[in-house]
């Protein structure tokens, strides 16, 4: 850390902070990508690792977790689940279809606080509705046999 050389000791010790000498912040800074949103930044300090504030904050609330080696990542996430649904109802080529598609994969991205994917996932819901209405979708064999089971309450 050449760069961050400081000023008289006296100025440390009154001021309980460093200083850096004129000219030398300009020397530091380097291009960096921020470890929350992936977005390259000038970083200001050679161990920084976040762009700004909100990043920094993101990650203090939700830390972002290396991908360990150990654990595989899951195939297939909600937008390609939702692909494979809509391609089965042959409505993935619809304007709805797409429409559903595309909030899934904003419902995916680790951008998004609770309060959003709420959202997100009431209008997911509604636009999946219409964009399925009508569609003859093919029953799911663990639906089938609840139905078969509550039959058999109501009649016993």
């Amino acid at each position: 850390m050449s760069c961050l050389r400081r000023i008289r000791r006296s100025e440390w010790k009154k001021n309980m902070q460093p200083r850096l000498r004129l000219g030398t912040e300009e020397a530091c800074r380097v291009t960096r990508k921020c470890d929350v949103c992936g977005r390259p930044y000038d970083a200001k300090r050679p161990n920084s690792r976040f762009c700004g504030d909100s990043c920094r904050k993101r990650n203090q609330r939700s830390p972002v977790l290396a991908p360990s080696s150990a654990s595989p990542a899951p195939s297939g996430g909600l937008p390609e689940t939702l692909a494979r649904v809509l391609t089965a109802a042959d409505r993935l080529d619809t304007v709805l279809g797409q429409q559903a598609v595309a909030i899934a994969g904003h419902m995916a991205s680790s951008m998004q606080t609770g309060s959003s994917i709420a959202a997100l996932s009431k209008e997911l819901r509604s636009v999946l509705a219409e964009a399925l209405e009508g569609a003859l979708v093919v029953a799911d064999p663990v639906d089938e046999l609840r139905r078969r089971r509550d039959l058999k309450r109501v009649a016993g």
